[in-house]
């Protein structure tokens, strides 16, 4: 499982290089609540690629993303899935035709992006049967 902090960089380590390797790797993000997709680019940074790759994710907030850059907003919290590609560019942002080299479960904590709540209505209340 990765978990991924709300406006923060995250240090995400998984075991790639058993299935396959690459110059760029692609995520997608999907959240099991909503179904909304995000994706991006990052490449391995990790000083021991034959042990297992690590990347730099960052979540940006209520910021906009660069995902060419490793950005991504995640509208919600809760359980994402993740599917990671070997990608042979740094801005393809399209999984059709990749190899899928690993999939799993990410979390998303933090505080969520502020959303809008409706105010409006009648605040008159009718009681019946006194």
């Amino acid at each position: 499982m990765i978990n991924i902090e709300r406006n923060s960089t995250n240090e995400v380590a998984v075991t790639l290089t058993e299935y396959g390797t690459a110059t760029y790797y692609l995520f997608e993000l999907k959240s099991d609540t909503t179904e909304g997709v995000q994706y991006c680019v990052a490449q391995d940074t990790s000083t021991f690629p034959n042990r297992f790759n690590q990347f730099e994710i960052t979540e940006v907030g209520s910021g906009t993303p660069t995902p060419t850059a490793g950005e991504v907003k995640l509208g919600n919290d809760g359980q994402w899935r993740y599917y990671i590609y070997a990608n042979s560019s740094s801005s393809n942002l399209d999984p059709t035709g990749l190899n899928l080299l690993e999939q799993g479960i990410v979390k998303v904590i933090g505080t969520p992006a502020p959303s809008e709540v409706y105010t409006g209505g009648n605040q008159t209340y009718t009681v019946y049967g006194e």
